[in-house]
């Protein structure tokens, strides 16, 4: 039961705050579906060993519902196409969001 409701504030907040897009499946046709971004946020990056800078980053986030992102695959929105940087990773307790870091190429 607690993951209906999970579930149904998650899909309110993508329904009213996403920005539709289309994500390029390693097979497939493209699969449209709704991505939310936090743009500029203050991330580490590691360098390997003790090594870590803090950069901003474009963070992306979609529904585990809607795709499985994988890395290097990529959204495109409008003109625009973002290519998957990191390792999606489903970020929330409910495991219903996944993370990662993008960029536009």
């Amino acid at each position: 039961m607690r993951s209906d409701y999970a579930q149904k504030a998650v899909d309110a907040v993508f329904e009213r705050l996403g920005i539709d897009v289309f994500y390029s499946p390693v097979v497939g046709d493209p699969v449209p579906c709704k991505v939310l971004f936090s743009a500029d946020d203050d991330l580490p990056t590691d360098f390997g060993g003790a090594s870590r800078a803090v950069g901003r980053k474009t963070v992306l986030k979609v529904r585990a519902a809607e795709v499985s992102p994988v890395k290097k695959q990529t959204l495109t929105a409008g003109a625009v196409t973002y290519t998957i940087l990191s390792q999606p990773t489903l970020s929330d307790t409910a495991r219903l969001v996944y993370s990662f870091e993008a960029s536009v190429t």
